[in-house]
């Protein structure tokens, strides 16, 4: 992937063969140009799976794969949550049986 950083507080990123401004918005750059290097490593990893997408395809099916990510980790990170708050709600429990 190759960046640079432009004026008007822009980084220039490139996925997959395709460069594209991006405003940063008080965004750290790096990582915008990690979250667009993921993006890219994506399209790339399908490409090798199946040539015969085109790139609106590719890009339909990673945004999926990314997406499915996402749910993934978010479903994980709620479970992990319920579990800490019932065991805070038992050692809660038991020190006030004490």
């Amino acid at each position: 992937m190759n960046n640079q950083q432009t004026k008007n507080d822009t980084v220039k990123v490139t996925i997959y063969g395709q460069e594209y401004p991006i405003k940063t918005n008080g965004s750290n750059e790096e990582y915008i140009r990690r979250v667009a290097g993921y993006v890219d490593e994506m399209m790339a990893q399908i490409d090798k799976q199946n040539s015969i997408f085109s790139t609106t395809r590719l890009a339909v099916l990673a945004a999926l794969n990314i997406a499915d990510e996402l749910f993934s980790l978010k479903g994980e990170s709620e479970n992990l949550v319920k579990s800490y708050e019932e065991k805070t709600r038992q050692i809660l429990e038991n020190l006030e049986m004490k």
